[in-house]
């Protein structure tokens, strides 16, 4: 087999070096397969740092009473966790902007801070309590007191795969000047109204270890794969688990010309075969694409607003994560062209048009799925590339995509029709660029600026 393996990349020496890498990067995320008895690896590469800064009124010991007070939350979330695995916030700190006066001048203070962050699934919300450590500090005679609390957050554990969302509600002080016999009292805060108090959101996957180029025997053939269940190792074809992969989206509308552009999703237990004896080879994955708020400029004046989704084929029976199969090309100047389909049903909801909610409801889905044909040329199958569609494809399949017409949209009055002429109709675009969680993004990753079609 070793001949075999070295003669077929040899002729393919692009291939060669791919595979070479992606070996090494799947046996990081497959490490659980070798042992039977090890559970399910969580993916540590991925994080995201996240500044929000926002008004509150604080409510201090009188004679001060109540004052603005700046809050700066500051975190470090993982993108990536696998369900049943703990959600694990890093670097969570408070940072309080007290205006001049309010706890007095040129005395130490120390103390404790608490918020209470709130977990959001779907329409489900889990309070987390997060208590932490103000270190004395010094209050300047002129100017604005900073106190920085920081603590650690609990671990957030969600069985149930889909986006977690995490939001910071209104913090608490309670503060002592270390050479006074008695504590202040309890400060408490009110966020100002009409702020975004969300500080990021994680993607909760149901991962799964894969050990490269192995199947117990009775085991269920994997996607790409020719062999029935129990036969013996193909020594022409590597079965090659790959890392998860961030998709970010843009789409565009042909009909109201606007661009729409998505919430990033996440392409998760991709698996590339490898078929040594030919130039193409398959890969095939679980994307989950998380509903995404647009507001755009329909016919280049109306302003529209709503949340779009993209959903299984099998959405009715709870499923929320998409399926997606390609090939992969090797060309004859060594780079690679990846082609690959989607197909899942689209939904709109919340609707506006120029501010007026048009009570679309939570049904209004395409008649039948749309069909997602991408292209990609110099695609990297390890660390990703952008799969697009092109209105100049020399091939009709990759020219666009038609989306279907709407049906059960309207909870008062039948909007099928409305919502139809606004947006069904073939023309439309679509573009993902394709990341490998935890690497910087380079051009090659990243979809052009979309604009909208001319007319």
């Amino acid at each position: 087999m070793g001949q075999q393996v070295r003669r077929a990349l040899g002729r393919f020496p692009v291939l060669a070096g791919v595979i070479l890498l992606v070996g090494v990067n799947g046996a990081l995320a497959s490490s659980a397969a070798t042992d039977p008895s090890a559970p399910p690896v969580a993916p540590s590469q991925g994080a995201d740092s996240t500044h929000k800064s926002l008004a509150n009124t604080c409510v201090f010991p009188d004679p001060v009473g109540a004052r603005p007070v700046t809050v700066d939350t500051k975190a470090t979330l993982p993108k990536i966790v696998a369900t049943g695995k703990p959600v694990q916030l890093k670097d969570f700190s408070l940072t309080f902007t007290i205006p001049a006066g309010a706890l007095g001048e040129g005395t130490e203070i120390e103390g404790a801070a608490a918020v209470e962050l709130t977990a959001t699934r779907a329409d489900k919300k889990t309070p987390v309590p997060v208590t932490l450590t103000i270190p004395a500090t010094k209050v300047p005679v002129t100017g604005d007191l900073s106190l920085v609390a920081t603590g650690k957050v609990p671990d957030i554990v969600m069985t149930v795969e889909g986006e977690l969302q995490l939001s910071t509600g209104a913090p608490s002080l309670a503060l002592t000047v270390p050479a006074a016999p008695a504590p202040f009292k309890p400060i408490t805060c009110t966020q100002a109204p009409g702020q975004d108090a969300t500080l990021g959101s994680v993607a909760l996957l149901p991962l799964k270890g894969t050990e490269p180029g192995t199947r117990k025997p009775g085991e269920q053939k994997r996607q790409g794969d020719p062999r029935a269940a129990g036969d013996p190792p193909d020594p022409n074809i590597i079965v090659i688990p790959l890392l998860p992969f961030e998709l970010v989206n843009t789409a565009t509308i042909s009909k109201v010309g606007a661009v729409a552009r998505l919430k990033p999703g996440f392409m998760f237990n991709a698996i590339w075969t490898v078929y040594l004896d030919r130039t193409t080879s398959e890969i095939s994955g679980t994307a989950l694409q998380p509903p995404s708020k647009l507001n755009l400029l329909g016919f280049g004046f109306l302003p529209i607003s709503g949340t779009m989704e993209l959903l299984p084929t099998d959405y009715r029976t709870g499923n929320t994560l998409i399926d997606a199969a390609g090939t992969v090309i090797s060309e004859p100047d060594g780079s690679s062209t990846a082609t690959v389909r989607v197909l899942g049903y689209g939904r709109l909801s919340n609707i506006t048009v120029n501010g007026v909610d048009l009570g679309v409801g939570d049904n209004c889905v395409t008649a039948e799925p749309l069909e997602l044909n991408l292209r990609g040329t110099k695609y990297d199958t390890a660390y990703g590339g952008v799969l697009r569609t092109d209105p100049d494809s020399p091939d009709p399949l990759y020219r666009g995509f038609t989306l279907p017409r709407f049906v059960g949209c309207g909870v008062k009055e039948n909007l099928d029709s409305l919502l139809s002429g606004m947006s069904s109709g073939p023309g439309n675009q679509v573009c993902f660029g394709v990341n490998q969680v935890g690497l910087p993004r380079t051009p090659e990753r990243e979809c052009p600026n979309a604009t909208p079609p001319a007319g």
